[in-house]
């Protein structure tokens, strides 16, 4: 009895294989009956002989199709539906006057593959009227709704452009001219706006509160810096300051005054601006008498003065190197430390003499140049 059921289950199934267009590419094997749900059958490819198991499944859905591992043949794929005799049969009783929903319970399918074949072939059942009464409905309902989404744009400043049918509809800004989409249910329930409009709206807000910030910074700083030099004048305005130039005792207030200021941040060493450019010209003299500068412009002009020759490059360090620090009218050794004269110089300080002075027509050059001491260079004067 068993065997009599699995005959007659192999012999369905093999029809099946022909009905679905299997045949072509494959050929049935059999059934397996290993397993107790029996949802499997052996196939074999007709290009390289591979034989496969598959799952019954494909004789239950609308696609059929199947694959081969070893070469990677195929079935068409087609709709099994299409491919059957019942649908042409269908499609006859469909065109006959009957409705889609008839000739499916009369099959056995669902109204879905009977509206996919008819949209496929392009039939109909005598019934247009219905459809076209349909569509005038439809597209009336349409236009209403489109009319109520333009009012409703109208309202929060917007214009409808267009797409009301498809998923997503256009909308321009009166304001800025900006075009976007928006879907249909958003537009219709949501909050509409311009992301143009909200963008320069949130730079306009940015550059507020950045402008607030800043202004508030300065404010901060202006106040802190005012309590700061108001500290600072009434801490040093409790002492007395002695200038190091002059020796003068005076106050800040006194400070103050003299040099026109509103307002002081640091402790002055000095008296007046007088006295401060003084010291700077001393230090500034001072520089230039230790890198060996201080003698270059009253050269340049002396030469320009006398017309004589003028080499620049010249330096009083340069012609210590080349003269050893040995001076060249006594021949006794320069001293740099030397300042018993005053603070800048004294008799054994180093100094660059001309062997014919400028006066007697000497020039600037490195061969009219020697190292001589001050007290030497002083006593020479213009004589050879």
């Amino acid at each position: 009895m068993a065997n009599s059921r699995r005959e007659a289950g192999e012999v369905l199934y093999r029809q099946k294989f022909i009905e679905f267009g299997l045949s072509d590419s494959f050929e049935f094997l059999r059934r397996e009956w290993s397993l107790k749900s029996d949802k499997r059958f052996w196939s074999r490819c007709k290009s390289c002989g591979c034989e496969f198991i598959s799952w019954d499944e494909v004789f239950r859905g609308r696609q059929s199709h199947l694959l081969c591992p070893q070469c990677g043949a195929s079935s068409d794929g087609n709709d099994v539906w299409e491919r059957s005799p019942k649908c042409d049969e269908a499609m006859a009783f469909y065109v006959a006057g009957h409705s889609v929903r008839e000739t499916a319970e009369k099959f056995g399918v669902s109204t879905a593959q009977i509206n996919n074949s008819v949209k496929a072939r392009g039939l109909t059942n005598g019934r247009d009227w219905r459809v076209e009464g349909q569509k005038t409905a439809v597209q009336n309902q349409v236009k209403r709704a489109e009319q109520r989404m333009a009012s409703r744009l109208e309202s929060l400043g917007f214009e409808y452009v267009g797409g009301y049918q498809d998923k997503s509809i256009k909308i321009r800004c009166r304001q800025c001219g900006f075009e976007f989409e928006r879907c249909v249910d958003f537009a219709r329930h949501g909050n509409v706006v311009c992301r143009k409009c909200e963008h320069e709206k949130v730079l306009i807000r940015q550059a507020q509160r950045k402008e607030e910030l800043k202004q508030k910074t300065i404010n901060q700083k202006t106040r802190a810096k005012a309590e700061k030099a108001d500290a600072l004048f009434h801490l040093l305005n409790d002492k007395t300051h002695v200038c190091t130039v002059c020796g003068k005792s005076f106050s800040i207030a006194d400070y103050m005054k003299d040099c026109g200021l509103k307002q002081i941040q640091h402790n002055p060493s000095y008296c007046s601006d007088a006295c401060k450019r003084k010291a700077n010209h001393r230090k500034s003299k001072e520089c230039k008498r230790r890198s060996g500068n201080l003698d270059r412009g009253n050269h340049r002009r002396r030469a320009r003065k006398y017309g004589v020759a003028y080499e620049s490059g010249i330096t009083l360090k340069k012609v210590w190197k080349r003269d050893n620090g040995i001076c060249q009218i006594c021949g006794k050794p320069c001293d740099w430390n030397d300042r018993s004269w005053n603070e800048y110089c004294g008799p054994l300080y180093p100094s660059i003499d001309h062997i014919v002075a400028m006066a007697n027509g000497g020039g600037h050059i490195r061969s009219n140049v020697q190292l001589a001491h001050m007290m030497c260079n002083s006593e020479k004067g213009d004589s050879i």
